[in-house]
């Protein structure tokens, strides 16, 4: 992919500028977790509140950029990766929204609603591999099954990532459902195999 350091190294720099441009401007303390219900449920500093989600994944987003490089079969994992920092900038949002005043609670349901509905897009082309998927006994083990069962959610995880954004938190069973049936339906399909072999 074409300019993918760039891509996973932009949102990881949006999240630096945002906690540096808020920190002298938020006053102390802050809401640093909140419950299911959208109510902060635990206060820090605003060192804690702005800074500690960026190191963290100033930590961990380098080892993930590199996953696609450091194995063969990871090849094609670059589009996932790219998901997956925006989404983590936008989960951060999410949270120094309520304190910039943008909205009252973290709209973390709608940012999921946002992330199934990029999985929808991209899981039916993911390649197989050991590090993002469906890694069943089965998946690994066969890349016919890795195939059906990788286009195979499209439509539920659609259907979350609507459900997520529209009728928060009412996705989460339907979350539940939709892993369930992965996992069940990439082991028929490789007993199946198995029977045939």
């Amino acid at each position: 992919m074409r300019g993918y350091g760039f891509l996973v190294a932009l949102p990881l720099l949006l999240l630096w500028g945002v906690a540096l441009w808020l920190y002298p401007r938020l006053p102390e303390p802050l809401p640093v977790h909140w419950n299911l219900w959208g109510e902060p449920d635990r206060f820090g500093s605003c060192l804690e509140a702005l800074f500690l989600f960026p190191l963290a994944m100033t930590a961990l987003l380098p080892p993930l950029a590199l996953l696609p490089r450091l194995d063969p079969k990871g090849k094609g994992l670059e589009g996932l990766m790219v998901g997956l920092a925006w989404f983590f900038f936008f989960l951060y949002l999410a949270f120094v929204g309520v304190y910039a005043g943008w909205w009252a609670e973290p709209p973390l349901f709608r940012v999921a609603g946002l992330f199934f509905l990029f999985l929808a897009l991209y899981l039916p082309r993911i390649p197989q591999n050991p590090f993002a998927g469906v890694r069943t006994p089965w998946t690994l083990g066969d890349p016919g099954v890795w195939r059906r069962v990788h286009r195979a959610p499209a439509w539920g995880l659609g259907a979350l990532g609507g459900v997520a954004l529209f009728l928060p938190p009412r996705g989460l069973g339907l979350l539940l459902l939709v892993s369930l049936f992965l996992v069940l339906y990439s082991y028929a399909l490789g007993k199946r195999k198995a029977g045939q072999d």
